[in-house]
């Protein structure tokens, strides 16, 4: 089935219901006075619902990278290049993004911002910083090669999407854990907010995509117009 302008719409009409949704269900629907021993923020907890979400997107959009990667290497077929370019351009946004909420969220709970003996904290800094340096390779880098290196890079760099994982489980993590018990309407609300940011990270991988074939287009016009000249 050949992708149309007709599923864009659908696709960006679905992920601003589903955004406007969220928005709804973490201010007015969710359980903010459930017993949760050690938790000291009820109000800020609704970050929650943004920053668990901003974070799954970024680990799938750092998947992709590694799959177009690998796919780009086998092939050799430039599209995968420019998925992996545009879904790691993407999911550093949404780190950023997840970075922040849970900073925000940490200094209401515990009454910090940043702490580097946190191993979640330092170990998702540092998987931050690998695909900001991906696309710094990628700017730096000229002619056939860039591909070929970038995609390299982009399979090295996925090593740290399972560290940053498993690193709330290390004996240093400082990193707040979700309560045994969840009410239904929590569970709800976050299941809605990993669709709407799930949905809104294809949406920018599809506007980044098409800008980057459009600015393919126009060097291969350019290259004809001065070989012609």
């Amino acid at each position: 089935m050949n992708w149309t302008k007709r599923h864009d719409i659908a696709l960006l009409a679905a992920m601003l219901v589903t955004l406007l949704l969220l928005a709804y269900m973490s201010m007015f629907y969710i359980v903010l006075s459930f017993d949760v021993t050690g938790w000291h923020a009820p109000i800020a907890f609704r970050i929650f619902f943004f920053h668990i979400p901003l974070a799954w997107t970024a680990y799938l959009s750092f998947g992709i990278v590694f799959v177009a990667s690998v796919a780009y290497l086998r092939t050799r077929k430039p599209k995968w290049d420019v998925v992996a370019s545009c879904s790691a351009e993407v999911g550093v946004l949404l780190t950023t993004l997840a970075l922040l909420t849970g900073s925000l969220w940490s200094k209401a709970e515990q009454d910090y911002y940043w702490r580097w003996e946190d191993a979640r904290l330092f170990t998702t800094f540092i998987l931050w910083m690998a695909y900001i340096a991906y696309m710094a390779l990628r700017a730096g880098v000229r002619g056939d090669a860039k591909a070929r290196v970038s995609a390299v890079f982009g399979i090295i760099s996925f090593v740290f999407v399972p560290l940053s994982y498993i690193s709330s489980r290390s004996p240093t993590s400082l990193h707040p854990t979700t309560p045994g018990f969840f009410p239904p309407q929590n569970a709800v609300t976050l299941l809605v907010g990993v669709v709407a940011l799930t949905l809104l990270f294809f949406c920018l991988l599809r506007v980044r995509a098409y800008q980057e074939n459009l600015r393919a287009q126009l060097e291969i016009i350019k290259e004809e117009m001065e070989e012609s000249n």
